[in-house]
């Protein structure tokens, strides 16, 4: 959930268990041009593809998904600003 900062940034992050928002910290280790892609929310979710750009991030939702809910800090952190 909070990712591996000191060995970012990356090409390509993705999350296998469904946070309830986007999480910040991933999208901040994002290389410019990465992709993030994630389920999110509570059921039905929805799995997302996430593109950093030079101005900013592009986001595209691509079809509903049953992942296991990810649980701990998921739940309390701060929804990302971002996209």
């Amino acid at each position: 959930y909070k990712g591996w900062p000191d060995e970012g940034p990356f090409d390509v992050i993705i999350l296998t268990a469904a946070p309830n928002h986007i999480p910040e910290p991933l999208l901040e280790q994002l290389a410019i041009g990465g992709r993030l892609l994630l389920p999110i929310g509570d059921y039905p979710q929805r799995l997302l593809f996430i593109r950093r750009t030079e101005e900013g991030y592009q986001e595209t939702e691509l079809l509903p998904v049953v992942f296991v809910p990810m649980t701990g800090e998921a739940l309390t952190d701060p929804p990302a600003t971002k996209p």
